[in-house]
């Protein structure tokens, strides 16, 4: 559970304390830090018993900001996201964004003032960035998040994200692989899991 925790925090803190000269990327990550946390404040009394307005706000501030065709491709791997129908890569991609928010939503009701510090960005940016920051817990322990984004039709998306080293998009490789293989590696089949996970 912790690290489901960090994974939500590392999305839902993802601009503050920015540097004066922001690049695009740490500028958009700022917009979207600054809009979830107007909202966490916002509904603060309201959040603990109401999963719905919680992944509303997940829905609206965090998920149009993630390249989610590349992370589900990712997720299963080449070959499966190949051997898929256009129609099942759709669905995958679908189940794949209703499970990711409903994991993560939940660990909003556990916010408790934590703080975001932001490093220099090593190198030109291209088209694609790592950016990286610590998440600073209330009793002081920096955990290392690093985001990874690309350039995409004159706007930046996050494909990945990572928490002590800690890949999500592996991490949910790891999880999926097994699904994969009872179904005798049909995305089909990992499908109609996460369609009864998500009920």
């Amino acid at each position: 559970m912790r690290l489901h925790r960090v994974f939500l925090f590392a999305l839902v803190f993802l601009g503050i304390n920015a540097w004066a000269v922001e690049s695009e990327p740490l500028a958009m990550m700022k917009r979207i830090s600054n809009s979830m946390l107007g909202e966490l404040d916002k509904y603060s009394g309201k959040m603990k018993n109401n999963d719905q307005l919680i992944s509303s706000m997940v829905d609206r501030i965090l998920v149009p900001n993630f390249d989610l065709v590349a992370m589900a491709r990712a997720v299963i791997g080449r070959e499966h996201w190949q051997q898929a129908t256009a129609a099942t890569q759709q669905q995958f991609i679908r189940e794949f964004t209703r499970y990711v928010t409903a994991t993560y939503s939940s660990a909003l009701k556990a916010y408790d003032g934590e703080k975001m510090k932001f490093y220099p960005v090593r190198g030109a940016i291209t088209d694609r960035t790592k950016i990286s920051s610590d998440l600073v817990l209330k009793n002081g322990t920096a955990v290392r998040l690093q985001y990874s984004l690309a350039k995409s039709d004159a706007r930046w998306l996050i494909y990945d994200f990572s928490v002590d080293g800690v890949s999500i998009v592996k991490n949910y490789n790891s999880q999926f692989a097994g699904t994969l293989r009872r179904h005798a590696n049909s995305l089909a089949g990992l499908v109609q899991e996460l369609q009864k996970r998500n009920r």
